[in-house]
């Protein structure tokens, strides 16, 4: 599948779809049936969901639940993109397999976004959650978003990487 740019008009009058919503029209969008994973289900509730191809707050060509990797672009969410940042979850976080759900979604959500810097990615891979999420949130997308002047797309990210924090920690600091 080519994925072109539609003029600016066009991507501004497509409709965003978040929460329930959302996981409702992926699915049927990328013509998945089966039962949806609930880490899948909390990532496009997270992301939001557009229908084709726009470009983001920051301007860049993005796909459907914020998929902004061209080699990503055109493939099923369901069964051949949540398989890869599950993954590479799975492969960063020492006993990934045995964290509650809460817990292996926040991993996967910083996976998708990227948010994740070496430090966090360090961390988890040693199993300490808790610095984990105290060094997740020193990022600069975390800081932008809690500014006097962030937008509402600056605002969202940062409440976002609050919620992965907590789930780590309940007990960060904001």
């Amino acid at each position: 599948m080519t994925t072109e740019l539609e003029p600016i008009e066009s991507q501004a009058k497509r409709k965003r779809y978040y929460g329930d919503d959302a996981v409702n029209v992926a699915a049927g969008f990328y013509g998945y049936r089966g039962v949806i994973d609930p880490i899948a289900r909390h990532i496009i509730s997270e992301e939001g969901f557009v229908p084709g191809t726009y470009k983001d707050s920051k301007g860049i060509l993005t796909e459907g639940v914020g998929i902004a990797d061209p080699e990503l672009m055109g493939k099923n969410f369901f069964t051949e993109v949540m398989p890869i940042y599950i993954g590479r979850a799975q492969e960063t976080t020492k006993n990934y397999a045995v964290l509650p759900e809460e817990q292996q979604s926040a991993i996967v959500s910083m996976a998708y976004r990227g948010d994740w810097g070496k430090e966090t990615k360090g961390h988890l891979a040693r199993g300490d959650l808790k610095a984990a999420a105290k060094e997740y949130l020193d990022h600069n997308e975390y800081r932008k978003g809690k500014a006097k002047d962030a937008t509402d797309a600056q605002k969202g990210i940062s409440e976002r990487m609050l919620r992965n924090a907590r789930a780590l920690d309940p007990n960060v600091k904001k």
